[in-house]
């Protein structure tokens, strides 16, 4: 009885991982999708080839979360499209002499995602992401395994941008 007790929060743990482990977003696509095309996004800022670095990122999360394939067609059945229409760097936070020790890089736009099928918009959504890095000053005063500087906040809005997207996709419909 006692092995049993030991046993079993192990085996709970091991299962529910591996029921963790096969999850899938799939579920929750539309059934009648079954593919998408990626349009890049229109650049209304003066930050370079930012577009591109949502294409790039947006396509090799699709590819890695296999939702719908990437469409190769004329016509797809779906596609993604939006727009960056600001990107600011502003200070996020101050020390005690009130320098700046943190910047906040935000982005906004829309997202939308347009049904061919049913020639309707899925969704059209307003976003704000954002990430954060130090300034110059604050960055002199860490190591280097602990500095964030602009591209980071960049890398990471990206990041969330795309997380935004994704899950937008995956809401029960």
């Amino acid at each position: 009885m006692k092995l049993l007790k030991k046993i079993s929060p192990l085996l709970f743990t091991v299962l529910a991982m591996a029921g963790c482990g096969i999850y899938s977003f799939k579920g929750s696509i539309p059934d009648h999708l079954h593919d998408v095309e990626l349009i890049t996004f229109k650049n209304l800022t003066t930050e370079f080839a930012v577009e591109t670095d949502i294409e790039e990122a947006l396509n090799e999360r699709m590819l890695k979360e296999r939702l719908l394939s990437l469409s190769a067609k004329a016509e797809p059945d779906s596609h993604i499209e939006g727009k960056i229409s600001s990107i600011t760097d502003k200070p996020n936070s101050f020390d005690e002499n009130e320098n700046i020790l943190e910047y906040r890089l935000e982005f906004r736009g829309e997202v939308i995602w347009y049904d061919h099928i049913r020639e309707a918009e899925i969704f059209k959504k307003n976003f704000m992401v954002f990430g954060t890095y130090f300034s110059e000053d604050e960055n002199a005063t860490r190591s280097e395994a602990e500095k964030l500087v602009r591209e980071d906040a960049y890398d990471e809005t990206i990041e969330k941008l795309i997380d935004f997207i994704i899950e937008s996709m995956t809401e029960e419909w």
